[in-house]
């Protein structure tokens, strides 16, 4: 790490990014699972360098706009930003002279093209991955209205039904009142005869 360069603390990049603090602590596990690697002071809390925020602006973006899950954006961005070398230069070879330095060119350019090449097909993958997750969500989506579509057309049936139910029992009950009312009414005429021609 320079001495000279500016570092930020958690707080700090969550307000220059808009999000909340836990937030930026997910997306630096998510990076960190995936290999990419943040400078820690004697407390063990991240140091986010200016490079860092380049970093998190990517992740950011991939997550919020363009939909990525947090382990396949994790993935893409530590595959792209994370290029170790073994002098521990971070990113910067050490020449030690004219003859060393055009092999190590040739070297660094092959290096860089496989590091290119694996990482466009990290965001293929990514990206057919999350095409994949929307397709089954949008399958899922339209089988749980055709769930509830169907739901409904067998609650509004039972609902007729139980109407029908009603209207015949009511219908049911004025019929045998109307004719428990007649069979008073002709056994009480049948009483009056009978009193009148029984005498």
């Amino acid at each position: 790490m320079d001495h000279t360069e500016m570092a930020y603390t958690t707080k700090e990049v969550s307000k220059t990014l808009n999000v909340v603090d836990s937030t930026i602590r997910k997306w630096c596990l998510s990076l960190e699972k995936n290999g990419y690697t943040f400078t820690k002071n004697e407390h063990n809390q991240r140091l986010f360098l200016e490079r860092d925020l380049v970093v998190l602006r990517h992740y950011q973006t991939m997550v919020k706009e363009n939909n990525f899950s947090m382990d396949n954006a994790g993935m893409v961005i530590a595959a792209k930003f994370s290029r170790p070398f073994p002098d521990g230069t971070g990113g910067v070879p050490a020449i030690q002279n004219e003859d060393e330095e055009r092999p190590r060119e040739r070297s660094d350019s092959r290096s860089s093209e496989r590091s290119d090449e694996r990482i466009n097909k990290l965001i293929e993958y990514a990206e057919k991955q999350e095409q994949f997750n929307k397709e089954l969500v949008e399958r899922l989506d339209v089988q749980q209205k055709h769930i509830e579509k169907q739901q409904h057309y067998i609650e509004e049936r039972l609902k007729e039904r139980d109407e029908k139910l009603m209207d015949s029992l009511r219908t049911f009950q004025e019929t045998k009142q109307e004719m428990l009312q007649i069979a008073a009414a002709k056994e009480e005429k049948k009483g009056f005869f009978s009193r009148l021609f029984g005498k």
